[in-house]
């Protein structure tokens, strides 16, 4: 899994210039008394999630802390190169069942190709337990848009601003659209502008003109005047 998530999230990092880090967290303490969770947290410590997960019983009521530990053991192993997919979507799903819901990020990577809608469905439960992940933000907005849906895609966009680390001119570039087309000229504006802080130009807005009429009167609202300067006078 860790190839094919690395190169997915190269993709979506066009978009952004960081992203929220999908297995990070801080754990739970151990209580005092809980030594199975005290040796969880010290094999992941060394980085010996195999370990953890050999030592997993489904019988057993584990405390909150354990599960954390446990839910990220089982996201780690996932993520081993020699998996094969089989092995990775039922580690995500062992991950889930404990609570770790960042595998949601794993099973939509691993259905993104076979079954798109399957893998969109996927991010909808990851985004309901309101991530500090901007990633999913950004595949749900992009998978609206494209399906014309532009107030979801614009709420999904200004999550993934909103969670995410630093600037994008590719996302505030995105939010320029979908605050366009949703009739919100103003909040469109600003994120134009931001936009063209960010290394955006107006060769980039002309060629957005020119091929997508969506855009086409967007030259003559008030919002966008001061894009487009008067030719000097000769």
């Amino acid at each position: 899994m860790r190839t094919r998530y690395a190169v997915s999230v190269a993709f979506v990092g066009m978009f952004l210039v960081t992203l929220s880090p999908a297995f990070a967290g801080e754990h739970k303490p151990c209580a005092d008394k809980d030594a199975l969770c005290k040796e969880f947290a010290r094999l992941a410590e060394a980085e010996q999630y195999d370990k953890i997960v050999e030592k997993v019983d489904a019988k057993t009521s584990y405390s909150d802390a354990s599960r954390e530990y446990i839910g990220q053991a089982y996201l780690m192993v996932a993520g081993k190169d020699t998996n094969t997919p089989e092995q990775e979507e039922q580690l995500c799903l062992k991950a889930l069942e404990y609570g770790a819901t960042s595998a949601y990020m794993g099973l939509y990577f691993l259905s993104a190709d076979k079954s798109p809608e399957k893998a969109l469905n996927y991010l909808r439960q990851y985004v309901s337990t309101k991530p500090q992940d901007a990633v999913p933000y950004v595949i749900l907005g992009e998978a609206e848009f494209d399906k014309s849906n532009y107030l979801a895609a614009h709420t999904f966009l200004m999550e993934a601003k909103r969670v995410g680390r630093g600037k994008s001119a590719n996302l505030d570039w995105m939010l320029f659209q979908t605050g366009y087309l949703t009739g919100d000229y103003a909040a469109a504006a600003s994120m134009l502008e931001s936009a063209f802080a960010q290394g955006k130009t107006m060769n980039d807005l002309q060629t957005l003109l020119k091929k997508d009429a969506r855009f086409s009167e967007l030259e003559k609202r008030a919002e966008f005047r001061k894009f487009f300067p008067p030719a000097p006078k000769s």
